[in-house]
């Protein structure tokens, strides 16, 4: 009787693993070919409107990973709260949403490197505002300027990581020029 329950106990892991494995990660392939068939095409310029890809991952989450994954993007949109980066490499998490809060949220991380030398961000304690201080090399206070806000329209270029609790979350962020933004608006 041993042989014959040592083979199935062998064989039962190797069965249940793939299937968990397929629930969490969508293989490439079929993602790429979902994205394809059901979503427009990532532009050439890689600028994406906040509407474009908080649309996409709420009408198809295996399609919108398969169009975004590895891609680093511009999105453009407007700045719903402002958080202090939850890591010692994170300095600052920026979330774009929408006015209603009715599509999924873009979370973006801005990383150590993100700032300018002898640089850092203050946050306000009710999260509406970011102020740049920039100190000289004995750690003297130079200037204090504001840096973003809510309600800001912006341009936050970054690499799409993955989804968490809902949210689509970008890393190694970047704010890009406000030409960015007056350029995917049309120059208004």
């Amino acid at each position: 009787m041993f042989p014959i329950r040592c083979p199935f106990l062998l064989i039962l892991p190797l069965l249940v693993s793939p299937l968990g494995a397929q629930a969490d990660f969508p293989t490439t392939t079929i993602a790429q070919q979902q994205a394809a068939a059901y979503l427009k095409p990532l532009p050439d310029n890689g600028v994406v409107p906040l509407s474009v890809i908080a649309g996409d991952f709420a009408s198809n989450q295996t399609a919108a990973i398969g169009k975004y994954n590895g891609q680093r993007i511009t999105v453009i949109g407007r700045i719903a709260s402002l958080s202090q980066g939850n890591s010692e490499n994170k300095v600052l998490v920026v979330t774009l949403q929408d006015a209603g809060a009715t599509l999924p949220a873009v979370k973006a991380e801005f990383l150590l490197g993100s700032l300018p030398e002898n640089s850092e961000l203050e946050i306000s304690q009710d999260g509406s505002m970011a102020t740049m201080i920039k100190r000289d090399r004995t750690g003297v206070i130079l200037s204090r300027q504001p840096y973003l806000s809510v309600d800001q329209r912006v341009a936050i270029k970054g690499s799409y990581k993955e989804i968490r609790v809902g949210d689509i979350v970008l890393t190694d962020c970047k704010l890009e020029p406000k030409s960015k933004v007056r350029e995917a608006s049309g120059g208004n």
